[in-house]
């Protein structure tokens, strides 16, 4: 009897641990760092962006209400240096301070000489420079939902990620990635 209720609790535990590790897991999302900062789409507000010294001087919505499930984009700055569009987006159900939206989106694009690119890893990687078959290999399990001349597209669990190349170019020029 006290060997069944031992192997009962057992079974419970082990039960409980995987539910753990499978909502874990799920709650990882893509992780976006720039310069040294990890930003989590889905999860990282604006104000933490903020926190971390990047700048937002070219969108013109800070200190502005975001309609509910809309979004807006914070263009991540740091000492004249550019970590890309992010897009953040309020998913609650009334208006909120754009302090306050949740980061969702990130655009990066290689090919602009307007601004100096900061080192952006995403999820571990630094793709820039990257060609197909090298994203293909770091892009590792994520399956592949588009392959074209111009476009390399991978689905993970909810993270789409979108990689752009110019005609007759098998160089990244654009890479986008959202939860």
């Amino acid at each position: 009897m006290l060997k069944k209720r031992g192997n009962i609790l057992l079974s419970i535990l082990c039960v409980i641990l995987i539910l753990l590790t499978a909502c874990s897991a799920e709650e990882k999302g893509t992780v976006v760092t720039c310069d040294g900062y990890d930003i989590t789409l889905g999860k990282t507000t604006v104000a933490e962006l903020k926190k971390a010294g990047f700048t937002n001087d070219y969108s013109h919505v800070d200190g502005q209400k975001i309609e509910s499930m809309a979004s807006n984009v914070f263009y991540a700055m740091k000492d004249d240096v550019s970590y890309g569009f992010m897009y953040a987006v309020n998913k609650n159900a009334s208006p909120i301070e754009f302090e306050k939206c949740v980061l969702r989106e990130v655009t990066l694009s290689y090919s602009s000489s307007e601004y100096p690119i900061g080192e952006v890893l995403v999820n571990g990687v630094n793709f820039e420079g990257y060609t197909k078959e090298e994203i293909k290999e770091a892009m590792g399990d994520a399956t592949i939902i588009l392959d074209t001349d111009t476009t390399l597209a991978f689905k993970s669990g909810d993270s789409h990620y979108y990689f752009s190349f110019e005609d007759g170019s098998e160089t990244l020029t654009r890479l986008y990635a959202h939860d």
